[in-house]
């Protein structure tokens, strides 16, 4: 059976065809594009089917290069607090959530303090005041600190000398103050299932699909203890064998330790294989914190924190260990790097190796020697435009303005031939790609404020980071990314052509996955 799809503009991003208004679907992929005037329609209608979106305007699907697909489907299901503005308002809404939830210990996410009247962290003090007898675990919207409560402190048996590598728990005088960062989250780890994961991971889907998603490059193994890395891969790579995906998965496999490194290797972990929906992916490294938490790792002190530098996840000789394992048995690394000391090293660390398929997610605070370093080491960048939202209040006092300058630029890092592509890091920010696409186009909150304008691409830039150039970082450049004979037809339909002034406004009306409609809003 054919399907026929007659569009008032089809956008290819294919630059031998940028254009067309007519696509012939056979299976899941694209067996005819091309302009509707020359192409003589032989339409079968006891067998054909054909789709009319002559008043509407079809792009290639969304593929977001990084974000926490599980994470985001947890983060949908638990106490959500993105909209918090106040110590007094996150007690209140987390002691009303206390009263109908029936877990042993209550998990929540995305607070931000700089966001808040009092400008300051929570302590267990605060929680203790929300929820003064069920343990507590609330983490901020980078996921790289959490508060927990009195009773969370004792369930999880934490104290004062706890040691814990890579992390730290706050303490004034030997008093915990509530506040555990990186490494230490551990302590606090939510137990979790498979069956449990897969409602997450279905939950995720269907809400990505509504915004034009159709690929995601993901880092899941995190929600799991490292004797089940395996078993989720397992479990995902069936769920898109069985049909139950639509939404294809890139996994950016964590394995934490050379140890779980080497186990899954010996495993038969191998960087691409899999099926349609799910493929094994690249070794994924956190190597440093968050700019907002201040634990990104820095060469020099924070400008408004001096004797603070962040903190570094693994000791340099791991993550050389790491990096190397990868490169001999011809895996990938995509790594977390968004303070400048760690971005550098991570730059002389992939240039040591002979692999040229590494990437640094976030690379947020560069300077132009790491961005040259990078492009002319093929060093490909995972970034988040949507970071600006937030970081446009805090990065110059945080790194200085010299510093601040010459981040977050995306337009320098195209120019130095870096290949880029967009992200949202998903539940850290709203995976809404036009949304992302706005801030790495105008560079502007709908508050007026705006950061650094020289940086910003293009509309056609912007929207190849989010296709075309995500499917390279993958592998996959040549089935999707674009509309053209062969590819998936993997694509998203919006009322009119996009532009910049109407990013934030604009709907998706449907999303189809393999010639499938998986969302329609009528």
């Amino acid at each position: 059976m054919k399907k026929w799809i007659k569009a008032k503009k089809i956008i290819t991003m294919n630059a031998d065809l940028p254009y067309a208004d007519l696509m012939c679907l056979e299976g899941d992929r694209i067996t005819y594009i091309g302009d509707s005037s020359s192409k003589s329609l032989a339409i079968d209608p006891l067998i054909d089917v054909f789709v009319d979106y002559s008043d509407k305007v079809l792009y290639p699907g969304f593929n977001d290069s990084h974000l926490h697909l599980i994470g985001f489907g947890s983060y949908l299901n638990t106490c959500r607090l993105e909209m918090i503005r106040s110590i007094d308002a996150l007690i209140s809404h987390v002691s009303n959530y206390a009263e109908t939830y029936t877990g042993t210990v209550l998990y929540g996410r995305n607070w931000n303090q700089d966001l808040f009247r009092e400008k300051r962290l929570p302590t267990k003090e605060d929680l203790d005041l929300a929820c003064p007898s069920r343990p507590v675990v609330l983490y901020r919207t980078c996921g790289h600190i959490a508060v927990i409560n009195s009773a969370a402190i004792k369930y999880f048996g934490i104290s004062s000398n706890t040691n814990v590598p890579g992390g730290a728990i706050d303490a004034v005088n030997g008093d915990l103050t509530g506040i555990l960062r990186e490494n230490a989250l551990n302590l606090v780890k939510q137990t979790v299932t498979l069956e449990s994961l897969k409602d997450d991971l279905m939950c995720a889907q269907q809400h990505l699909n509504r915004l034009g998603i159709t690929s995601v490059q993901s880092d899941d193994l995190i929600m799991v203890p490292d004797d089940q890395q395996m078993a989720l891969l397992t479990l995902m790579e069936e769920l898109g064998k069985n049909g139950l995906l639509t939404i294809r998965i890139y996994e950016q496999s964590q394995f934490f330790t050379p140890a779980d490194f080497k186990r899954a290797i010996d495993g038969g972990y191998k960087q691409n294989e899999g099926n349609a929906f799910f493929k094994r992916g690249p070794l994924k490294i956190l190597a440093d914190g968050s700019l907002g938490a201040r634990t990104a790792r820095m060469h020099h002190g924070y400008a408004d924190a001096p004797d603070e530098r962040g903190i570094l996840i693994h000791p340099l000789s791991e993550l050389d260990a790491l990096i190397r394992m990868a490169s001999e048995h011809h895996i990938g690394v995509v790594a977390h790097g968004i303070g400048d000391f760690t971005i550098d090293y991570l730059i002389e660390a992939f240039k040591r190796t002979s692999s040229g398929h590494n990437a640094i997610v976030h690379c947020q605070i560069t300077t132009n020697h790491a961005m040259t370093e990078m492009g002319n080491h093929r060093i490909g960048a995972l970034v988040q435009p949507i970071f600006l939202e937030y970081d446009m209040d805090i990065v110059e006092n945080r790194v200085g303005p010299e510093l601040a300058k010459t981040s977050y630029a995306f337009k320098t890092m195209l120019e130095k031939g870096i290949l880029l592509g967009f992200g949202s890091d998903a539940p850290v920010e709203d995976p809404n790609p036009l949304k992302g696409i706005h801030y790495a186009v105008n560079r502007k909150r709908p508050d007026g404020r705006v950061l650094h304008v020289d940086e910003a691409l293009t509309l056609e830039q912007a929207i190849r980071a989010y296709t075309l150039d995500a499917a390279r970082f993958s592998h996959e450049a040549h089935e999707k990314g674009m509309l053209s004979t062969g590819y998936y037809a993997d694509f998203v339909v919006f009322d009119r052509e996009l532009s910049s002034d109407h990013l934030l406004d604009e709907k998706v009306i449907a999303t189809y996955v393999g010639g499938k409609c998986v969302y329609t809003a009528n």
